[in-house]
């Protein structure tokens, strides 16, 4: 049953990001964007969760499906400037459920290296957020020459 959340919260923090990817990507092709959204994220989802148990596996293809499918429409519905910003914040709570993750599997085997060393791996977390919100590119919306050329 713990696998189970684990395993939920990854497959849909994953399937959210890659529906807002796909969404940006296919900009105006609602039905590529979520199919394809669907397809790679259902696969990840069982791949991944296929180690613990049959039913999580269902559990982590249904939860990424279905995260990837709100992603992709969440994006064809805001503008540009708001779907990188909507990607971004995704990609962050990927990468915080991702760590979390490893941490909680990595604590069955090591648990002695995890205490010890919890701070170290807590700090590496923070500094790879950071350097994404840092590095994160700003969107500069393109200046259109058809909105000149029609003002006569």
């Amino acid at each position: 049953m713990e696998y189970m959340v684990f395993i939920m919260s990854f497959s849909m923090s994953i399937g959210l990001s890659i529906g807002f990817y796909l969404g940006i990507l296919f900009k105006g092709e609602l039905l590529y964007s979520t199919l394809l959204a669907i397809l790679i994220s259902g696969f990840i989802g069982f791949l991944v969760s296929l180690r613990f148990h049959l039913y999580t596996a269902l559990e982590g293809m249904f939860s990424g499906l279905m995260a990837s499918m709100m992603g992709a429409m969440i994006t064809e519905m805001l503008n540009a400037q708001q779907a990188h910003s909507i990607l971004f914040i995704s990609l962050l709570l990927t990468i915080t459920i991702t760590m979390s993750c490893m941490i909680q599997f990595l604590s069955e085997s090591f648990s002695a290296v995890i205490q010890r060393r919890f701070p170290l791996l807590l700090s590496i977390g923070v500094v790879i957020i950071l350097t994404i919100f840092v590095t994160f590119p700003e969107h500069i919306p393109p200046t259109s020459s058809t909105e000149e050329q029609h003002k006569h």
